[in-house]
């Protein structure tokens, strides 16, 4: 062996040899191995792994987008309901010894209180906006009595969006479904 014949000066040197001498016997393996492999990957198994990443990720955007509108649907809904039953107790509970009623329009939904929302007393409205993504059909105007709550008018109140439609039905005796 090389190292050892030589005499070197400090350790430095002897450091310096052995690495050299790794480094030239590292590379005597390395080019006489006709199999040796460089590490990585190809760009074959780069372009199934996106796919496959492009694929997945496609499906969940769909997933997700029908989630989400089903989601605000179902939102509405409930704020519509909770609307409906807030007027029809305002009703039950008398206040202001008057009737009160909700008012349906495109960008708001209106708690009154008066005998229609043309009469009503403008003071005491209460306006909830309305999602932009969502359209409502069927009844515009439901009044409650005082005492009872029953509703004037019975009928549905159809939500829809894009994806699906939910009906709220108004009864007899102020049932709210």
């Amino acid at each position: 062996m090389q190292l050892l014949k030589t005499s070197p000066v400090n350790d430095w040197e002897v450091a310096r040899l052995i690495h050299k001498q790794i480094d030239h016997n590292a590379m005597k393996l390395i080019s006489n191995n006709p199999t040796t492999y460089s590490e990585g990957f190809t760009i074959i198994e780069l372009l199934v792994s996106i796919a496959i990443l492009v694929g997945i990720s496609g499906l969940g955007l769909f997933v997700s987008i029908d989630f989400y509108k089903s989601y605000i649907l179902n939102s509405e809904r409930d704020i519509v309901v909770s609307i409906l039953q807030s007027a029809r107790n305002y009703s039950i509970t008398n206040i202001n010894e008057s009737k009160h009623g909700v008012y349906f329009n495109p960008t708001e939904y209106v708690i009154f209180q008066g005998n229609s929302y043309a009469t009503r007393t403008i003071i005491y409205d209460e306006n909830i906006k309305v999602n932009p993504g969502i359209t409502h059909t069927g009844l515009q105007e439901i009044i409650f009595q005082q005492l009872t709550g029953e509703p004037a008018i019975t009928g549905d109140i159809v939500l829809n969006n894009s994806v699906r439609s939910l009906i709220i039905s108004v009864q007899n005796e102020g049932r709210i479904n």
